[in-house]
């Protein structure tokens, strides 16, 4: 039984209150937000969740491992991958896990098993885009498209992107774009991020295209569409054989578990600082390409 310091009650510091009070192994939660005159300097617990804004990370993080505090920080871990590296420095024998969502959803780990169905890689493509919510400190890389890197890594392996290719748009007028497109290869994939937070539509879609066949995985349906026997001969088959899978999960509270075992067992979380140090030098290098 561990108990934890949640900082940061806010809308996703909202979310993970209310699935950490159903995981197993939790004990006393105490909950740190300036609302109610807290701060990080006052949380009496080892054990430290981080729900604060991603611009604020990097010198918290630091102070709460110089206290010896196992950490689960939100993604971003920091802005850059020079600040994830100092962080790393600053690491002694504590658990420091980075919440990369995806890396939790089972539907995520579904398309992973399929993938040798549909053969070798030829594009991947992923839409994230909603009404909201609306950013002016950070950019739809740093709040929307850490979530792609870190499946791209996962289904392509860990590469530095090559040939990227940018085109943005501000529609409200403020200093940061409010839809990014993205083009770019990784491990010699072509792959494609469309990221927008002024869309009207919530779309939350990958598709995977393979020589041999498709997948097709929608996230607000919770359903993943495996195609395969896309050839006949030489020609397209118009009838391909298409197997559905509806999976349901809960990926927040499967990645608060995964942080509760790996303090009680002191085991390597999935996403440990070197996940967060990969998924942040590519959040870098398609950053340069605003310039």
């Amino acid at each position: 039984m561990i108990n934890i310091s949640l900082v940061g009650i806010g809308y996703w510091g909202t979310n993970i209150l209310r699935e950490l009070r159903t995981v197993e192994g939790v004990g006393e939660i105490e909950e740190i937000d300036i609302k109610n005159g807290r701060d990080i300097d006052s949380l009496t617990h080892d054990n430290v969740i981080l729900a604060t804004p991603a611009w604020d990370h990097k010198e918290q993080v630091i102070r709460l491992l110089n206290q010896g505090k196992n950490l689960y920080v939100e993604k971003p871990l920091a802005l850059t991958c020079t600040d994830c590296c100092i962080i790393k420095s600053f690491l002694r024998d504590q658990t420091l896990m980075v919440g990369h969502i995806f890396l939790y959803n089972d539907r995520v780990k579904k398309i992973k098993e399929l993938l040798p169905q549909i053969g070798n890689i030829q594009y991947i493509e992923s839409n994230r885009m909603n009404w909201g919510r609306f950013q002016q400190k950070i950019t739809t890389v740093d709040s929307l498209a850490t979530h792609d890197i870190s499946m791209i890594h996962y289904f392509l392996g860990e590469h530095d992107f090559k040939n990227i290719k940018h085109s943005g748009h501000r529609f409200s007028k403020f200093e940061q774009n409010d839809r990014d497109e993205f083009e770019f290869t990784c491990n010699s994939v072509p792959v494609k991020f469309n990221l927008s937070w002024y869309y009207p539509d919530k779309q939350r879609t990958t598709v995977i295209i393979g020589d041999r066949g498709t997948i097709f995985w929608d996230e607000q349906t919770k359903v993943i569409k495996l195609q395969t026997n896309i050839w006949e001969d030489q020609r397209m088959n118009y009838s391909p054989t298409v197997e559905e899978f509806k999976i349901d999960c809960n990926p927040l509270k499967n990645e608060l578990e995964h942080f509760v075992q790996c303090v009680e067992n002191k085991t390597t979380p999935i996403t440990d600082i070197d996940n967060a140090i990969a998924v942040a030098k590519n959040v870098d290098l398609l950053s340069k390409s605003f310039s």
